[in-house]
């Protein structure tokens, strides 16, 4: 089991320390205001108040002994880059920084952050997609030219298997894993049985080029405005 330290207590640090917790994981979540720490402590065991800045407190607090460091701040720069450098100074082996755009992204890696994430960045173009696209339930971007879609299934695809289809081919994409229509559950099939016959309702994984993808989103769109 790791043990995680969570440096800053906002919305995003919160969340991620209840989600590892959840899991069974160690998590200690520290930050420099008194009264966020004092209302967190009554959801989450283990916190402390540390000036995130201040690498003795920093140390103090055992920071050098964890297997991972999640720099949590994302509006305070100077905080951000300096908890990101004494982390690694301190040698946790994983550093993940939160950075709200490019630029501060680029200024954490070169100090030494393993890791860079952009959850307001990444929240925002999945509510855009969703926006975009009426069927699409849920959206991961992998890199600049490929994400994993969930979206409902072409109309015309109703019927049809992956043998049938041809998708790899075709569209040189991946059905990943099908949820059928019917399923209260909610549960995937994974990974697709070939020779399955999707059926309406059913919500299709796709991996692939995002702009593919996106090209079938949009069929799927556009094919129910006109039902």
């Amino acid at each position: 089991m790791k043990q995680y330290m969570i440096i800053g207590a906002g919305r995003f640090g919160k969340s991620v320390a209840e989600t590892l917790i959840n899991m069974g994981q160690e998590v200690m979540l520290i930050d420099g205001n008194e009264d966020v720490i004092q209302q967190i402590s009554e959801d989450i065991e283990n916190v402390a108040i540390v000036d995130v800045t201040d690498e003795h407190a920093l140390k103090n607090v055992g920071l050098g002994n964890f297997d991972v460091a999640i720099v949590a701040i994302g509006t305070d720069l100077r905080a951000s880059i300096m908890a990101t450098l004494i982390a690694k100074e301190l040698g946790v082996p994983l550093v993940v920084s939160k950075a709200k755009d490019k630029l501060q992204a680029e200024v954490l890696k070169r100090i030494g952050a393993d890791k860079v994430v952009f959850p307001e960045v990444d929240m925002g173009e999945k509510i855009a997609k969703s926006l975009m696209f009426d069927n699409v339930v849920d959206y991961m971007k992998l890199d600049e030219e490929h994400s994993i879609f969930e979206v409902t299934v072409p109309t015309d695809w109703i019927g049809k298997n992956l043998i049938d289809l041809s998708a790899r081919k075709k569209y040189n994409i991946n059905i990943v894993g099908v949820k059928s229509g019917c399923d209260e559950l909610g549960k995937f099939e994974v990974p697709a049985d070939p020779n399955r016959k999707f059926t309406d309702g059913d919500i299709i994984v796709i991996a692939g080029k995002s702009k593919v993808i996106e090209e079938i989103a949009l069929l799927v769109s556009e094919e129910e405005w006109k039902r």
